[in-house]
């Protein structure tokens, strides 16, 4: 019926589908390689139907966004994003979350943001990152470099979530991810579910850094996506885990 309806014309698609009654999180998805969906169906199989979330990278409150699609289902969180030009449109679309402009690292203090366009998620504090994006897509180039205060995922965490991580984390902050989450403190009751960017800047893989560090804090690979590893907690993941 929905097959013979699209080719009627009686569907706009896309965007115009509104998803079938089945279809258990909606017939859309907001992130760039449909992790929101992965990540929806973990915690639908844990209980949680509403996680709280903290996404660190945000970029922006709709598009390539690990998150939009839990808010839109009535979970709220904390977004974050060193992007002064892209803050507006958090607190326009998302005013029920905790919406800060200001940049996460491994420590606390102020780097040099490298901004390739004004509105790109492929900004960076990392120039090594900049560079060799600009090197391999010479269309692109380098155009601004500012100091942007940085703060810790603690941080965050202390001063706007007292002291509780959420159910979810999502990360993205072209190449700073591994430090950032080496320098994280978790326990006790860190997040239960982790999607971080493995691939960042000119097509940099960080998958196999990530996998040794991320079980050393107690976390599991769940799934793999074309550029990011999603992890579970060992609580969580032995509750994912099919019988043998």
């Amino acid at each position: 019926m929905i097959a013979a309806a699209v080719r009627r014309g009686d569907i706009a698609l896309p965007g115009g589908y509104p998803g079938h009654p089945d279809q258990a999180f909606g017939g859309s998805t907001y992130a760039q390689f449909g992790e929101d969906l992965i990540v929806l169906n973990i915690f639908k199989r844990l209980g949680i139907d509403k996680p709280s979330y903290l996404d660190v990278g945000a970029h922006h409150p709709l598009n390539v966004s690990n998150t939009a699609l839990l808010y839109m289902r009535g979970s709220r969180g904390i977004n974050v994003d060193a992007n002064p030009n892209l803050i507006g449109a958090f607190k326009t679309h998302r005013p029920g979350d905790i919406n800060l402009n200001v940049g996460v690292g491994p420590q606390r203090g102020s780097l040099d943001f490298y901004f390739i366009d004004d509105w790109s998620g492929r900004n960076t504090f990392r120039r090594d990152v900049a560079e060799d994006f600009v090197r391999e897509y010479p269309e692109f180039s380098i155009r601004d470099v500012r100091k942007i205060p940085v703060v810790t995922v603690n941080d965050v965490i202390d001063e706007h979530n007292h002291g509780v991580f959420p159910d979810f984390m999502s990360l993205d902050v072209e190449g700073l991810d591994f430090d950032i989450l080496a320098g994280a403190r978790f326990a006790p009751g860190g997040p239960k579910v982790i999607c971080v960017e493995a691939v960042s800047g000119a097509d940099s893989d960080d998958s196999a850094r990530l996998v040794e560090l991320l079980p050393g804090r107690g976390f599991v690979l769940q799934m793999r996506t074309v550029g990011n590893l999603i992890f579970a907690d060992a609580a969580s993941a032995a509750r994912l885990s099919l019988p043998r």
